[in-house]
């Protein structure tokens, strides 16, 4: 089955889809054949032309080299990476489902999977006072389903919380559950939930919260946001692997998961 190309007047990464397939037909190469001078398989070049992956620095290189356009394809990808890519909260969704091992960072809040229902409720509705959440109950229901799926098959997931992350966001008996849904699941052998203490600032995690996935075949891709429902996935594997060691800074700061669970479980008395 053929991709089909994206509009090019949706976003700058819609563009740089269309303008593959158009220089590889125009070239007449196969997908296969792009595939082998890029370095990745046809099926990939096919999900590079659908727009449902974007190419990296080193393949939108090597593609200006090909074809000699002058850099267009690095420039492009450049000014993409400034802007916002409007099917980023689909793919977060994907990668968050399929990741065989998460690194999250978060700064605010307890991010997904460790809400309970009752916190995300709180949440939620906060959204929807803002106007940005038509419908709580679905929202929360859908919430939960993703939850699920993002721990369905055990991934290995390495969580660092700001500790003001863990400030009321309901009412004490939502951040009872909540802290003790923290407490089981960091007992888990395939989770480690540790906190960094207000002591390490400053530190690289002040200016907002992120997350790193391992996916199949050895790739890499990460998120930062979401500021007023935006958010931006990186899919560049250099990049990539830069938000990984940004992670394992700030996480050299933080607690380790003994003292992390001890002061969790303090917060409960």
């Amino acid at each position: 089955m053929v991709r089909k190309s994206p509009d090019p007047d949706v976003s700058l990464y819609a563009l740089i889809a269309y303008y593959l397939r158009f220089l590889r037909q125009k070239h007449k190469m196969t997908q296969e054949e792009v595939g082998e001078i890029i370095g990745c398989t046809k099926s990939q070049v096919s999900k590079y032309e659908g727009g449902t992956r974007q190419l990296d620095e080193r393949e939108a290189s090597v593609l200006d080299q090909l074809w000699d356009t002058g850099g267009l394809f690095t420039i492009l990808l450049r000014y993409a990476k400034l802007g916002v890519d409007p099917n980023w909260s689909e793919k977060l969704r994907r990668y968050q489902r399929d990741a065989s091992v998460l690194r999250i960072y978060y700064n605010n809040i307890i991010p997904m999977p460790f809400q309970t229902e009752g916190y995300a409720r709180s949440l939620l509705t906060a959204g929807h006072d803002a106007q940005l959440v038509d419908d709580v109950e679905r929202a929360v229901a859908k919430r939960m389903e993703h939850q699920e799926a993002m721990l369905a098959d055990d991934p290995a997931i390495w969580a660092i919380l700001d500790d003001i992350a863990l400030r009321p966001m309901g009412d004490a008996a939502i951040m009872e559950e909540q802290r003790d849904l923290l407490l089981k699941l960091g007992q888990l052998p395939h989770i480690s939930i540790r906190v960094i203490s207000e002591n390490a600032l400053p530190h690289i995690g002040v200016d907002g919260g992120f997350s790193c996935f391992e996916l199949p075949k050895g790739h890499r891709a990460a998120f930062a946001g979401t500021s007023l429902n935006v958010g931006r996935v990186i899919e560049d594997q250099v990049e990539a692997a830069r938000v990984a060691v940004r992670f394992e800074k700030i996480a050299a700061q933080a607690w380790s998961e003994v003292q992390s669970r001890e002061w969790i479980a303090r917060m409960r008395t």
